[in-house]
């Protein structure tokens, strides 16, 4: 089913995923200042024995943030009798204690990353002027979260972006396909998506797989605006062999996905199956990249904003009937 294309029209395809390019936009009158905060330098250099005597402080300077975390960490509430303790054996715990410490060496500081994050704020409050910009924080979760977000804060686990090759991952047996994308270049284009799904939730009262794949399309449409000079691969997750399959078979995945009748199927695990992260997705076979279907989507919306182009950014992010869009864009790889 899936044909071949010569590497010519693969190549022209990678140099413009979109055929055309709305992205690049003028930003240079946007004011935005983001200051990563470092929870985790708070925390695990404090003196363990006195962790009680530190967490109103905590408490009073990062807010909900705290309790946030500790239900990530597996901590339970802040305000249990034994919270304390629980969070002294968590800061002592040594596969935590040397996630920090490689977390330090991988991040010794954050100025890189505030300039790229605060480059993509600009561009979300040049199309969002009257949405928030959110506080960042870092923090160490033990590999459990890479991030955690509400309506007004963004807080970022570093140390679940310190690198491919990390000996600490391999160690606890972290799958190589995530792997892939645990490294610090993935940081901000993760951020971004995180924030975008946070701002603009799923809401189509139809809970299908199209539905899905129209959704997850619009959210990497969205970071490709956010940063726009980041390259495809980096901003999806996908490798250039990832996206090469993509791109030389958007027509067979599609057609794929309407002769088995998957497209509107409301099984959660065909949905799942489709637009998770894995080792491939099986009905496209063992070259194929998971999420290749939401590719697709991200197609669909190119489409969509190509032959609406009155829409704006701010619109697209607003509609909750996926299946008007996808009607809309008559899509046709």
């Amino acid at each position: 089913m899936f044909r071949k294309i010569c590497p010519i029209m693969i190549m022209a395809s990678l140099a413009f995923t979109c055929r055309h390019d709305p992205m690049h936009v003028n930003i240079s009158g946007v004011r935005v200042t983001l200051l990563p905060e470092r929870f985790e330098k708070e925390l695990f250099v404090a003196d363990p024995s006195a962790l009680e005597d530190s967490l109103p402080g905590w408490r009073s300077k990062y807010g909900d943030f705290l309790q946030h975390f500790s239900y990530v960490a597996k901590l339970g509430s802040v305000d249990d009798p034994g919270y304390a303790e629980r969070l002294r054996q968590f800061v002592t715990d040594r596969s935590n204690y040397l996630a920090f410490k490689r977390t330090m060496e991988v991040y010794p500081g954050l100025d890189s990353l505030s300039s790229e994050l605060t480059d993509a704020f600009r561009h979300y409050r040049y199309y969002f002027p009257d949405r928030p910009i959110p506080r960042i924080i870092t923090y160490v979760s033990g590999f459990n979260q890479s991030a955690i977000t509400d309506d007004s804060l963004l807080a970022i686990g570093l140390d679940k972006y310190l690198g491919t090759h990390e000996t600490l991952y391999s160690q606890i047996g972290i799958y190589q396909y995530l792997l892939v994308n645990m490294h610090p270049k993935k940081l901000v284009s993760d951020c971004m998506t995180f924030w975008g799904e946070t701002e603009f939730p799923f809401r189509d009262s139809v809970n299908n797989l199209i539905a899905h794949m129209v959704y997850r399309g619009r959210l990497l449409y969205f970071t490709d605006a956010m940063i726009p000079e980041e390259p495809d691969t980096l901003k999806w997750g996908f490798t250039k062999r990832d996206l090469e399959f993509c791109l030389s078979r958007e027509k067979s995945i599609w057609t794929s996905l309407i002769e088995n009748k998957f497209l509107f199927s409301t099984d959660q695990f065909t949905i799942d199956k489709f637009i998770l992260e894995g080792p491939f997705t099986k009905d496209f076979g063992r070259n194929s990249p998971a999420r290749a279907a939401v590719w697709v989507g991200y197609r669909i919306i190119c489409a969509y904003m190509e032959k609406n182009p009155g829409i704006s950014l701010s619109g697209l992010m607003e509609e909750k009937d996926y299946m008007k869009i996808l009607n809309l864009s008559a899509y046709d790889p």
